[in-house]
């Protein structure tokens, strides 16, 4: 989800001399999204604007993973880019300001879903429902007369 935290610590631990501990930097999910082209343009002006960020991929089975080099893209893949917790409202300004949807879900698709899209799809499951109903009627009927 846009919002969520996460902490990495840049490949590099930080250490403080006096206690020794790790400080890791706390990461944001500022956008999301179905579509690699909406992804590459906001990872693009994030990089134009020197925001620190980085590109993940996610499944449908809530697997994250770092970008790979060759991303893949099917039903349930989504890519989300996350920044660090100081530049949350840098780039969440910058990203305001493409002409991407700005969504925190997407459809099976991978697009932002819309009410037409919605309706569209029960039009379709009311047509299938009916022609398996009817199917059923007629295999029933020939069972009887056999």
């Amino acid at each position: 989800m846009i919002g969520e935290r996460h902490s990495f610590d840049g490949g590099r631990p930080k250490t403080d001399c006096a206690t020794m501990s790790i400080k890791l930097t706390e990461f944001v999910t500022v956008f999301r999204t179905g579509q690699i082209i909406h992804l590459d343009w906001a990872a693009n002006a994030l990089e134009e604007a020197n925001i620190p960020f980085q590109r993940r991929e996610e499944t449908a089975g809530g697997l994250r993973l770092a970008m790979p080099a060759s991303p893949t893209s099917g039903l349930g893949q989504e890519w989300s880019i996350v920044v660090p917790e100081s530049y949350v409202g840098q780039a969440r300004e910058i990203l305001v300001g493409l002409p991407i949807a700005q969504n925190t879900t997407t459809d099976a698709g991978g697009t932002a879903p819309s009410p037409k899209v919605g309706v569209g799809r029960q039009i379709i499951g009311w047509i299938i429902a009916g022609a398996i109903i009817l199917s059923l009627i007629q295999w029933g009927m020939n069972a009887f007369r056999h």
